[in-house]
């Protein structure tokens, strides 16, 4: 008794746990600091925000927001957004994002696929074509068994000389693959999975063809060499100590977010 009383004296004495604080990692030769916790993934310029997973919740509600103009019945509208952080190389970071729901017209909308951002550029600024050499993309895609799968030309995906023509020499199939919209899912629907050598395996996220088969995403897998500049950071991104690769986001408890919206009048009990 008197032991379980000691016991009992000491635990109520004891400290409270520290709050678990964010993972934080400096970007080698740049500026960039990203902080990653549960909820969030944040990447930092002179102490401003750059990349944010927690910040796009107001701009997602702001495109919900009614127009005094728009006298449409917004009774059965909803909408939900999520984020997934996949990879981070660098100042790149990787995501999935999805979008679903309902704000009018024929049907429902669903969407799904793979973003990758350079941080310290503008929206749209990374693209997998200017960090690694074409040819090598395009040879890795035309030798993935699920790409020669939809050849619809034999002959121009033979002959193609870059990934747009190769792109053109394909069909939909029973998938119901997108690769007409595909050129922009190859520079930047792109997640960095593991190594191989001196190699990275790189998934590639394509869309659907037509709404028929709407919120569909096929994934590709590639090998490509590594380009020597960026093998450092690659490097890094797999010893985690800057960053991690796609097949560690599990381990790293890689954070995801997800934003629901419904009309103010859903929302009453």
């Amino acid at each position: 008794m008197l032991m379980s009383s000691v016991v009992m004296v000491a635990l109520l004495a004891a400290p409270a746990a520290p709050k678990s604080q964010p993972l934080t990692w400096k970007v080698t030769g740049s500026d960039v600091t990203f902080e990653m916790s549960a909820k969030d993934l944040r990447a930092l310029r002179g102490g401003k925000e750059v990349f944010g997973l927690q910040s796009r919740k107001k701009a997602f509600l702001s495109s919900l927001a009614p127009d005094p103009d728009d006298t449409r019945d917004r009774s059965e509208w909803e909408a939900s957004q999520s984020f997934t952080v996949l990879s981070v190389v660098g100042p790149w970071v990787s995501t999935e994002q999805s979008s679903d729901g309902y704000t009018g017209g024929a049907h429902p909308y669903s969407h799904t696929s793979y973003v990758t951002d350079d941080v310290t550029q503008g929206k749209g600024g990374f693209s997998l074509l200017s960090g690694f050499a074409e040819q090598d993309v395009l040879k890795a895609l035309k030798a993935d068994g699920f790409v020669k799968k939809h050849v619809r030309d034999e002959a121009a995906f033979k002959n193609a000389k870059t990934v747009e023509a190769m792109l053109e020499s394909l069909e939909p199939g029973e998938d119901c693959v997108g690769f007409q919209y595909g050129l922009d899912n190859v520079k930047r629907s792109v997640a960095f999975h593991h190594l191989e050598g001196d190699s990275v395996a790189v998934r590639i996220a394509f869309g659907y063809d037509n709404e028929s088969c709407r919120g569909s995403k096929f994934v590709v897998g590639v090998l490509l060499p590594i380009p020597a500049s960026l093998r450092p950071a690659f490097d890094r991104a797999a010893s985690r100590a800057e960053g991690f690769l796609m097949k560690d986001a599990k381990a790293v408890h890689a954070p995801s977010v997800n934003f629901e919206w419904k009309p103010p009048e859903a929302q009453k009990p």
